[in-house]
Formats: structure tokens, sequence, C-alpha cells
């Protein structure tokens, strides 16, 4: 990933309806901020931010990232976020597989989370499908519209994951 990547997946986040997307807060960030936390961010013991890209053509489609690696724990969570016009066609799916293999074996990771509103129905099924568990919700957690929803808690752990 590089600055000018940084900057458009920032464009993508936001015209992605940013508050569906997380419950952390969502600062305005000029260009040179986004640069700069991309920076920060790149040098970072504890998260990582790869680009997800088309292998025939390099075409940049979407971020994933893992952060709040915990070594003693042997434990980390993963967000992702994938261009509207590329969603539902398979790179979150491959990108996430990628990511968990990654994790589990070349970091000893034990377990991997995420965590989704209960309203993403494809982020959950996406999830379901890579083999994680629900194994909490976080009640009135996320608001989305001055609405309050729950977000949904997932795992999988190095010895459940499946290859194929």
């Amino acid at each position: 990933m590089n600055d000018f990547d940084a900057i458009i997946l920032h464009r993508w986040f936001l015209a992605s309806d940013p508050e569906r997307l997380t419950c952390r807060p969502i600062p305005d960030l000029s260009e040179e901020e986004i640069i700069l936390r991309y920076r920060e961010r790149k040098n970072s013991d504890n998260l990582r931010d790869y680009a997800i890209r088309r292998e025939s053509d390099k075409s940049l489609l979407g971020r994933i990232t893992y952060f709040d690696l915990n070594k003693r724990n042997r434990s980390v969570e993963i967000g992702f976020l994938i261009a509207p016009e590329f969603r539902r066609k398979g790179y979150a799916s491959e990108a996430v597989r990628i990511l968990i293999r990654y994790l589990f074996k070349e970091l000893g990771i034990n377990k991997i989370m995420a965590q989704t509103g209960e309203y993403n129905e494809a982020s959950i099924a996406l999830l379901k499908k890579l083999g994680f568990k629900q194994d909490g919700r976080l009640r009135q957690h996320h608001e989305v519209e001055g609405k309050m929803y729950d977000d949904l808690l997932f795992s999988i752990l190095a010895e459940e994951f499946k290859e194929n």
C-alpha cells in the first residue's frame, strides 16, 4: 500500500456510509492527515494495512487490516473494506482467507477476531463461511442514523481453520 492508495481507500470508506462500517469515531481528515496516519500505522508493531489488488491488472479493490495484535495471548482483530463496485465478487473472502493463513502460519496467532454490526449480513455470511463462530453480542453498541444496533463478535481459532 502506498500514500495514494491510502487516500483512495479513505475516500471509498467515506463513500461507503462509514457509520455503518465502524462503531468507532470517524475523524474528518485532510489528505495530509490521511497520509501521516497511514505512515504511522505502517511502522506500528500491532497493526498492518494491506491493499487488496486484482492479480490480473493490479487494480486497487480494497483494504484488509489486522490490529490490536496481542502477542502474549496470540490474538488479533481483523477488518476489511472493498470498494462498492467490487463487492459480492469474492475478493473479500479471498483476501480474508489469505490474511487468516498468514496470521496463523507466519505469525503464530491462535485466535483471530472480527466485529460487525448486526445489520451487515454480507460480512456475517463471509465470516461464517470462513469458519468464524459468533462469540458474543455488544448490545446497542453501534449507532447508525440515530438508531442503536448490536455489534456481533466473531472469532476463529488456529485449530478450526481449514485451508480450502
